[in-house]
């Protein structure tokens, strides 16, 4: 298993398209099939069903994803420390994120952010938020982008909430709501629920047990997942519906639907954590700019 197999799967996985996933690693399209056959190969098993050609993640890939992203997390860390500590490596500011705020936020923060500081560095790290904050205890990240935490999770944290974002049902294409502008959370009540797992996103089940009651029903939970491009793969090819962030509608979502909810609109917070301990100049910039910019995101 080579590192750079494991990077192609990931982006396939997110993109769910073997010619998007390409163009963003700039490799060619063949390259990156052949690679991922090969990694199937190796492990002994299909990560991608290809249906009418489209590829979709197979039951072992959805659970080979949170560990393969884990696998490359954790040795780019490793290798940083490393040269970091032993090395002449300036020291680089490592930042997490949550996959639907990386073109529009993560992105132009370190953009401006290299500007102003030129000689620093900056790692991004796509984890779901468990993987964060356990990151961020062993100072392994130096800030995170993440949605809902607990209590005892903000108690040992300092927290910046950075702007609130509504939630929408996910549905697949065909179901019978599916063209509707907006519906009732209630019209919901007796369909099949995916919720994203307490192992990777603490307190997303209850958070949305709390919704549907609210609505009047508690939710019939049948799958959970580790992350947003698998429960949009999960309600594309399994079926099910889903309360997901709307922002997350600019994730490659063929086969699934985001449709708007009636009033009252839960919405889910979005929080920038750091670690209890004074700031360097370099993070203060950083975190700054996060702020900024998701200020007026907020806003547009």
């Amino acid at each position: 298993m080579e590192f750079h197999q494991l990077r192609y799967f990931i982006a396939a996985a997110e993109d769910l398209s073997i010619s998007s996933a390409a163009k963003r690693l700039h490799v060619t399209q063949p390259a990156l099939s052949r690679q991922i056959a090969v990694l199937e190969t190796e492990l002994g098993v299909a990560l991608f069903d290809r249906i009418r050609k489209r590829i979709h993640l197979s039951d072992a890939g959805r659970f080979f994803l949170p560990k393969a992203r884990q696998i490359v997390c954790d040795a780019e860390t490793g290798a940083q420390q490393l040269r970091e500590q032993f090395g002449k490596a300036r020291r680089t500011l490592r930042l997490g994120f949550l996959a639907p705020f990386l073109d529009d936020l993560v992105v132009p923060a370190v953009r401006e952010f290299r500007q102003r500081h030129p000689k620093a560095q900056v790692s991004l790290f796509e984890l779901p938020p468990r993987a964060q904050l356990d990151r961020l205890r062993n100072h392994e990240l130096d800030a995170a982008i993440l949605g809902n935490i607990s209590d005892s999770d903000r108690s040992f944290f300092t927290t910046r909430t950075l702007s609130r974002h509504k939630m929408a049902a996910l549905l697949p294409e065909d179901h019978a709501l599916a063209k509707k502008k907006t519906i009732k959370l209630a019209e919901l009540k007796n369909e099949q629920w995916v919720s994203l797992s307490d192992t990777s996103f603490p307190g997303r089940r209850e958070f949305l047990r709390s919704i549907c009651q609210q609505a009047g029903f508690d939710p019939q939970i049948v799958s959970e997942v580790d992350s947003l491009s698998m429960m949009l793969g999960t309600v594309t090819t399994i079926g099910g519906v889903a309360l997901i962030p709307g922002h997350a509608s600019k994730m490659p979502h063929g086969g699934c639907v985001f449709v708007a909810l009636a009033a009252p609109v839960p919405t889910t917070e979005l929080l920038l954590v750091l670690p209890k301990q004074e700031a360097s100049k370099e993070l203060n910039t950083l975190t700054s700019l996060i702020a900024e910019l998701a200020a007026q995101l907020a806003k547009a």
